[in-house]
């Protein structure tokens, strides 16, 4: 009995304790710094951003939501990244569910917390989202050292 509770404490110590937990049904970017000619914006010109609703708690502590928990969903990603850099860059994040060719649930509710030495971000929905079955967020973030997000999609 000790050496199964041994063994299962050590798996989720080891699972919890990566610094980068990746989602397997999530493509995601690395949080990558760019410039005005780098910009998702600037490659995608005709996309439609869609801002996602906005809570700022304390500097730097940012909530982005979409949609709402509903009877009956389930988590169905969860993933996190962070990055620090030496100076400060502008920065983003694009991340889409489902990965690849595979085909998704319907989406309830997506929840992005983020933090950053930064004063502000943004969180956007660029293809997708609630009540579909797949969703692409874009963040970004100007003049930041750190970037540090955790991304929850929930949907049945």
């Amino acid at each position: 009995m000790f050496l199964v509770l041994c063994l299962v404490l050590g798996i989720m110590a080891s699972v919890s304790g990566q610094p980068h937990a990746r989602a397997s049904d999530l493509y995601y970017t690395d949080i990558t710094p760019v410039t005005d000619e780098t910009r998702y914006t600037t490659l995608n010109p005709d996309t439609q951003l869609t801002e996602m609703n906005k809570v700022k708690h304390s500097k730097g502590n940012i909530v982005f939501t979409a949609g709402e928990r509903a009877s009956g969903d389930r988590l169905i990603v969860n993933h996190y990244d962070d990055e620090n850099f030496p100076s400060a860059k502008d920065v983003e994040v694009l991340m889409s569910y489902p990965a690849g060719a595979s085909t998704g649930v319907t989406l309830t509710s997506i929840e992005v917390y983020v933090d950053m030495a930064a004063d502000d971000a943004g969180g956007y929905l660029t293809k997708g989202g609630i009540g579909q079955t797949n969703v692409e967020i874009l963040l970004t973030s100007n003049q930041t050292r750190s970037f540090v997000y955790e991304t929850f999609i929930y949907g049945y």
